[in-house]
């Protein structure tokens, strides 16, 4: 259940937004008509970030199996332009840190 609260409301009742999320009630909170944060339990929270985790991690895969798939097809020539390309990309990061 998703409770819509205005956020002088959550001001004033903090206590009980927090029991009502505890509880499994995700709640939103609006400010001027507009909703602004999401209030959810730690443990949805953490599922949440998992979720994300599995997401990336799966993007991340897939991303480096077309790379490889890519790289596979690249001559010595193009492999070593892409190194120092990425070389060029890195060394003024390095130098301002």
């Amino acid at each position: 259940m998703i409770l819509y609260i205005q956020s002088t409301q959550a001001q004033r009742a903090f206590g009980k937004v927090i029991d009502q999320a505890s509880a499994g009630s995700n709640g939103i909170v609006e400010r001027y008509g507009s909703p602004r944060l999401a209030i959810i339990s730690y443990h949805r929270y953490q599922q949440l970030l998992e979720a994300e985790r599995q997401l990336l991690r799966h993007r991340l895969q897939s991303a480096s199996e077309e790379g490889s798939r890519q790289a596979v097809q690249l001559s010595e020539i193009e492999i070593d332009e892409l190194i120092e390309s990425a070389r060029q990309e890195v060394t003024p990061f390095d130098r301002e840190h």
